[in-house]
C-alpha cells in the first residue's frame, strides 16, 4: 500500500486500519512501521490527520524499537 495508489474510496478505511495498528501495543513492530509509512503517504493528501498521528507517535516512541523510531523520525521530518 505504501508503493501503490490507493483508490480514493478506500483511503478512509486504510487510514483507520493503519491508525489502529499504530496504536496497538500488541501489534508487530514491522506492521506498525509499515502502517506509519502508509499514513505518511496519505497525510500528504489529508493533512488533517497529521496531529493525530504525531500524538500517537509521541505516545508510542519511548516504548518502541529502532525500526519504529526511524520511521517516526522520517514522518516528523516531513511534517514538522
Amino acid at each position: 500500500m505504501a508503493e501503490i495508489d490507493i483508490p480514493e474510496k478506500f483511503e478512509g478505511r486504510v487510514i483507520e486500519i493503519c491508525i489502529t495498528y499504530l496504536e496497538s501495543p500488541n501489534e508487530a513492530v514491522a506492521i506498525q512501521a509499515f502502517s506509519l509509512k502508509v499514513l505518511e503517504k496519505l497525510a500528504k493528501k489529508y493533512p488533517e490527520i497529521i496531529p493525530e498521528i504525531k500524538l500517537i507517535i509521541s505516545d508510542q516512541l519511548p516504548h518502541q524499537s529502532a525500526a519504529f523510531k526511524s520511521r517516526a523520525k522520517s514522518f516528523m521530518k516531513l511534517f514538522p
